[in-house]
């Protein structure tokens, strides 16, 4: 079956943004502080979204992962509605136990009391992009993108270059927004982690000193 790869691309750039700008949009809505500073139509803004998810990530993994504690993101009932928890798995007395913060990211995570900037997991990030900023990795991730949402004077481009990879993991990066909205929206209460997450992706697009813990 052929595929119109230019079209394919566009709308998988396209789904992203637009989960980005939801996103923003909701914290906006859920009055956390600092959010004014998002602006959902800044290109660079929409594309740092999932660099930021993957660094935490590595966060993650580095510091949880390594003791085999591994959150999962579950689809439960409550009070006859779904909605989506984090649940923990953590080891007591040899056995497993799973913790479910309620909300879901109403938790902190510091260290000796500070709060995190993922500075090392950054600085990890943008040296294995090959680039020397993140600033000047971000900008010309948007870039690249802008050659395929907006035509040029030499038109739009024919032929794009992807691999069998591209599409899977557009779809993953969408729906790994689409969960972290989910797990926001619904609660009218402010919760800690998302606030911390928020301040820290600032500090990460400029938008926030943020010297805290490396």
């Amino acid at each position: 079956m052929s595929i119109d790869r230019p079209m394919a691309v566009f709308r998988c750039y396209t789904a992203e943004e637009e989960a980005a700008s939801g996103l923003m949009h909701c914290l906006k809505e859920r009055r956390y502080a600092n959010a004014g500073r998002l602006n959902p139509r800044h290109h660079v803004h929409k594309t740092a979204v999932i660099p930021f998810m993957t660094i935490m990530k590595k966060f993650i993994d580095e510091s949880l992962g390594v003791h085999g504690i591994e959150p999962e993101v579950q689809l439960r009932e409550v009070d006859g509605r779904r909605q989506l928890f984090l649940a923990v798995p953590i080891m007591v007395n040899g056995e497993v136990k799973i913790i479910i913060p309620n909300p879901p990211l109403n938790f902190s995570v510091s260290n000796q009391g500070r709060r995190l900037s993922y500075n090392k997991q950054i600085d990890e990030y943008v040296r294995a992009n090959g680039a020397n900023e993140i600033d000047d990795h971000l900008r010309e991730m948007a870039n690249k993108r802008n050659l395929v949402l907006y035509a040029g004077s030499n038109g739009y481009p024919s032929d794009i270059d992807i691999t069998d990879k591209f599409f899977p993991a557009y779809c993953a990066r969408v729906l790994a927004i689409v969960r972290t909205y989910l797990l926001i929206q619904p609660h009218a209460e402010q919760q800690s982690y998302v606030q911390d997450s928020l301040n820290a992706f600032l500090g990460m697009i400029q938008l926030l000193k943020f010297n805290e813990d490396r």
